[in-house]
């Protein structure tokens, strides 16, 4: 499906509150965003903008106090002949109703979900709880990038300078909130120190230019043959730094894969502790786009990670090297993974501007999101170079993808260990990762000769399956880095008639050479 490009400037955000009813927050996109051709939205009778997107729709708004109901209307249709809705958990698909081309359901609290219409596609409604954390656009401890640093906020100039001095003094007053106020910009590398906090308000814009003079050239991606840069990023050694709010942050992919020729890790806490991200848009990303690295304490939620589905690499949410982390209430589109963890080499590839030495990954909780994906929903892997464990895969679903669930051990010789996904859904699964089309891929490859390492403890409970894809499930693993102690316990299948899987092979789990300890629990 094709959806208008066209561009034309403007921001505008709405606060509607109602006595008797829930309070909505509804945000108007700046137009370089067009709106869509294919679906309109409106929330208990106010319309919610949608913006057209690179194969399906979005709408972003907030509300709380009370239930909403919303009315889809697919405007190049008479009627709609189906619908799906996802989360399945939600149970929307059987209390929406459809007149002509409007389908209609109420949601009780806010929520991220995908609407699928027949023949048209996909519209993401990213529902947020009301906004409550709003800074005030100047006064004691406000830094704003317009009014005092003269940021350029019709996005026709590169407006680093302003940004970069509005975070030095924040830091130098012994931290701040440097306010981004409605408008587009046009931003090189931002650098976010210590006890500092980024606000994005709602209509505002950070937007990469995909030019190599505006960055620096921190890493070399011979897998995509491109140079990149990390955007936004925390500075080493930081503490305690915050990004928030309603607005979005552009990678510009798309331009930067196949005009610019360089590439942006979006948005990279690196190197610190105690920091959080809460509410933003990411879209658009050219590479790996959300990526806490070699840090601890991090918190990401809210987060809405709308990424192309026609570039590689371009993966949601990436945990690297990092410890006590949760990720939860997010979604995450790409093509490439949408939620995993990795550990890496000193100095090879992306890690050569990393700072300190390489770390083990631990404590990471992955809670209450969704996943869209032409690769893996859920994953902990391929790079295992330091050891990875208690990781968590908790609430979530699985709309779309290749692997719903996968502990892929490729890169590296440590082990990958104490891994659980829990409470999980996998809807549907297509297309194919590495020759698999599955539920569950646990398994050891070696991707580098005589370089492997072991899987150890890996719990799968509480996992329904609507589809379990066209390939074996695996558990296995290969000469010298064996998968043991894999166990499942009540992971329900569809297609057996909404009952647990009782053995390995209803479950389709087939493969498990070089394994043990591969048991089903009652």
């Amino acid at each position: 499906m094709g959806y208008s490009k066209a561009c034309v400037l403007g921001a505008l955000f709405l606060f509607l509150s109602y006595a008797s009813a829930a309070t909505l927050q509804i945000y108007n996109p700046p137009s370089i965003y067009p709106h869509s051709g294919y679906f309109t939205l409106t929330a208990s009778g106010q319309n919610v903008p949608v913006t057209a997107f690179d194969g399906y729709a979005y709408a972003h708004f907030s509300f709380g106090n009370g239930p909403i109901d919303l009315k889809i209307t697919s405007i190049q249709q008479t009627s709609i002949a189906s619908f799906v809705t996802s989360p399945q958990k939600y149970n929307l698909n059987h209390t929406a109703t459809v007149f002509g081309n409007t389908l209609s359901f109420t949601l009780d609290e806010p929520k991220y979900l995908i609407v699928r219409l027949h023949d048209v596609g996909e519209l993401i409604i990213a529902a947020d709880p009301l906004e409550t954390n709003v800074p005030p656009s100047s006064g004691p401890g406000i830094f704003n990038v317009v009014t005092q640093y003269g940021a350029d906020a019709s996005g026709a100039r590169v407006t680093t300078l302003a940004f970069t001095q509005a975070l030095q003094a924040a830091e130098a007053g012994a931290g701040g909130t440097v306010y981004v106020p409605p408008g587009v910009y046009q931003v090189g590398n931002l650098i976010l120190p210590s006890r500092t906090a980024l606000y994005l308000a709602p209509g505002s814009v950070l937007r990469f230019t995909g030019n190599r003079a505006d960055y620096t050239n921190d890493w070399t991606k011979t897998s995509q043959g491109l140079d990149g840069t990390e955007w936004i990023r925390t500075d080493y050694g930081s503490s305690d730094v915050k990004i928030y709010g309603r607005g979005t942050i552009d990678a510009l992919g798309d331009y930067a894969q196949k005009t610019g020729k360089f590439i942006a890790h979006a948005v990279v806490p690196i190197g610190t502790t105690r920091f959080t991200f809460d509410g933003p848009v990411v879209r658009d990303g050219g590479s790996w786009t959300i990526m806490p690295t070699r840090s601890s304490y991090v918190t990401i939620d809210h987060a809405k990670v709308l990424n192309r589905m026609d570039l590689g690499e371009n993966d949601a949410i990436d945990v690297q090297e990092s410890q006590h982390v949760v990720v939860r209430n997010s979604i995450g589109i790409s093509l490439d993974d949408s939620f995993s963890t990795k550990t890496w080499q000193a100095n090879e590839g992306i890690t050569v501007k990393y700072p300190g030495s390489p770390q083990a990954l631990y404590n990471v909780t992955f809670s209450n999101n969704l996943a869209w994906t032409h690769c893996y929903g859920f994953k902990v892997g391929q790079g295992v170079w330091e050891d990875q464990t208690q990781v968590r895969f908790e609430g979530g679903t699985v709309y779309d993808a290749a692997v719903g669930l996968g502990v892929h051990h490729k890169w590296g010789s440590a082990t990958a260990s104490d891994i659980q996904f829990t409470d999980t859904a996998v809807e549907h699964l297509h297309g194919a990762n590495d020759g698999h089309q599955t539920w569950l891929a646990v398994f050891v490859q070696a991707g580098t000769a005589g370089i492997v390492g072991p899987i150890a403890g890996v719990h799968i409970w509480d996992v329904h399956v609507r589809n379990r894809g066209t390939t074996a499930a695996l558990a296995s693993g290969v000469q010298g880095a064996e998968v043991s102690d894999v166990a499942l316990r009540n992971v329900v299948f569809d297609d057996l008639g909404g009952r647990a899987a009782t053995t390995l092979g209803e479950m389709g789990i087939t493969e498990t050479a070089f394994s043990s300890g591969v048991v089903v629990k009652g």
